[in-house]
């Protein structure tokens, strides 16, 4: 290694600054690292950068804000991840071993889903790009699940920060190269005279160049799938394997003692059915379209006094009639309310319901019992805490088109220079948590960020100018960033040593939820609005969430207070 200045840095600090660069540069930060890249990959090409394509060739603001919900599939991911976890994978698991198989799957998954992505024409194949958008998103979220108990269990507890590092580095890298590159890559061939002359529209939209970008990112998926195979498959620990069985045998004695309420299987059921209503609604499906037309028409009949613009906003009546069933139900089975079925000792229904209780009630079960009446508020603040960076940013891309900003333009300032500001506020916000505490910093995040899309709504009545693109993507980003390590230092922070993979996946799949679901109808307040209503009304989602993080705080300093009284 070479020998640092020791005007630039002190001896101490450049031994230390030699180990971690030496640390880094072991096989197995690499090999972080390069999965990490593949990790980062497909999420921006089904969301923000496939928002920029679909805007370019004409496809109307409400069916893109609709298109968002596809990355639901990263809200709901905690569904699968116990099948993920347990569940062999055939041919695969025998070769590879469980994670490493589940791992590759998921990679094809998210190369094909691309493939098919690149090769579909959104202006005379929408479908298709959406029903390969949720493949994408499906398959992403599956190679997150496995990638996490990847890196989790093939390195101690106090190599597990620098791996995480070395994920992250890769992750924003990736995010550059598929948001920045996919657009730099298809502005190449729209500017190639041939390839323009041959395939764009009247419209302006040149399919072939998106089709090579796409397919390009399909084959940088590659860099995962290589170093998969390279990598060691990790051993599983003994007192893990012991820790599931004494976890299992308890579910089956709860079981075959009490049995399991009627209303948490109905629960269960109308979630999985709002799942693939939103799925549905996302691809264009026909019997969500009949549904949807369905209370559309109920809202037109029963409420002729509000006009048909309230029955037209009035489609998605079944599920949020279905999602508030659904948690009605969740609420009973949670308190054990109503009848209850108790199948035969060691039948299958009772094995099965065993595993349910073992994979998905057991970590909801501990978090409530430790924060008892609390626990409601911290759902809620962890459910609307990024409530207007998200639903701003569905929209963020069809703005710049409609803003007249070119893929040039959007790649150099929002994808390459905004993802360095969110490092860098990344790096303050960590900084100045470690030195105030976590729910400061939490609070001036939740703030800045609300404060930062006023920004927008001034900058769609400034009109273009690439200077002021810049200082409004900065100051967003920035905010953003610092938001993001308050909080994920928060959400570390409320899991269990017993299950803190498991709740930090469900904590991180309600960050997304809430928001994602009101995000899929950001295009039709657009269109009515305007974009600067619509930048002002998400700044305004942010003021609940400044009383959240306030009450939070207080019953955070009550705890503490109550456990010193009791110390």
């Amino acid at each position: 290694m070479p020998a640092f200045p020791p005007f630039l840095f002190p001896r101490s600090w450049a031994s230390r600054l030699r180990a971690r660069l030496r640390t880094m540069m072991q096989p197995m930060s690499l090999r972080m690292l390069a999965l990490g890249f593949a990790a980062g990959l497909p999420l921006l090409l089904v969301m923000g950068t496939l928002s920029f394509r679909l805007r370019e060739a004409g496809v109307d603001r409400a069916t893109i804000s609709y298109l968002s919900w596809v990355g639901l599939a990263y809200g709901f991911k905690w569904v699968w991840a116990p099948l993920v976890d347990r569940l062999p994978v055939p041919l695969l698991t025998r070769r590879l071993g469980q994670r490493r198989g589940w791992l590759l799957l998921g990679q094809l998954g998210v190369m094909a889903g691309l493939a098919g992505m690149a090769l579909a024409h959104p202006q005379n194949g929408l479908h298709m790009v959406a029903w390969c958008a949720l493949a994408v998103a499906f398959a992403s979220a599956t190679q997150d699940i496995a990638l996490d108990a990847w890196r989790i269990e093939s390195a101690p507890a106090q190599q597990q920060p620098l791996l995480a590092a070395s994920y992250q580095t890769g992750y924003r890298l990736a995010m550059i190269w598929a948001g920045a590159g996919a657009l730099w890559l298809a502005g190449a061939a729209q500017d190639t005279s041939a390839l323009a002359s041959a395939s764009a529209s009247a419209s302006g939209y040149d399919n072939a160049g998106w089709r090579r970008a796409y397919l390009v990112m399909a084959a940088s998926m590659l860099v995962g799938v290589g170093t998969l195979l390279l990598a060691p498959e990790p051993a599983a620990t003994t007192q893990r394997g012991m820790a599931d069985r004494a976890q299992w045998l308890r579910a089956v004695r709860r079981v075959a003692a009490r049995g399991v309420p009627l209303a948490a299987l109905a629960a269960a059921s109308l979630w999985a059915l709002l799942l693939a209503s939103l799925a549905g609604a996302a691809t264009g499906a026909g019997w969500v379209a009949a549904v949807q037309g369905w209370g559309q028409a109920q809202a037109a009949a029963l409420l002729p006094l509000t006009g048909t613009a309230w029955a037209a906003r009035a489609s998605v009546w079944p599920q949020m009639a279905v999602a508030a069933l659904a948690a009605a139900l969740t609420w009973a089975g949670a308190k054990g309310r109503g009848p209850r079925w108790r199948p035969a000792a060691r039948s299958r229904a009772a094995l099965a319901l065993a595993w349910g209780q073992a994979s998905f009630v057991a970590p909801f079960a501990d978090f409530f019992g430790r924060h008892g009446r609390q626990a409601l508020l911290l759902l809620a603040l962890i459910g609307t805490y990024r409530i207007s960076d998200t639903v701003m940013g569905i929209m963020a891309n069809p703005f710049y088109v409609d803003m007249a900003y070119t893929k040039d333009e959007v790649a150099a300032v929002s994808k390459t220079w905004g993802l360095v500001m969110t490092l860098l506020g990344a790096f303050v916000g960590g900084g100045l948590a470690l030195r105030f505490g976590v729910m400061r910093i939490l609070m001036l995040g939740a703030l800045l960020s609300s404060l930062s899309n006023l920004l927008f709504a001034w900058l769609a009545g400034y009109g273009h100018s690439v200077a002021a693109l810049a200082a409004v993507v900065s100051a967003d980003n920035l905010a953003s960033g610092l938001a993001s390590a308050a909080f994920v230092g928060y959400l570390s922070s409320l899991t269990s040593l017993g299950y803190s993979a498991t709740q930090y996946a469900l904590f991180s799949s309600l960050m997304l939820l809430g928001p994602k679901l009101l995000a899929g109808f950001s295009g039709h307040y657009v269109n009515a609005f305007g974009y600067a209503n619509f930048f002002t009304a998400t700044a305004l989602l942010g003021l609940p969430v400044l009383a959240l993080v306030w009450l939070a705080q207080r019953a955070e300093s009550s705890r503490k207070q109550e456990q010193i009284q009791a110390g």
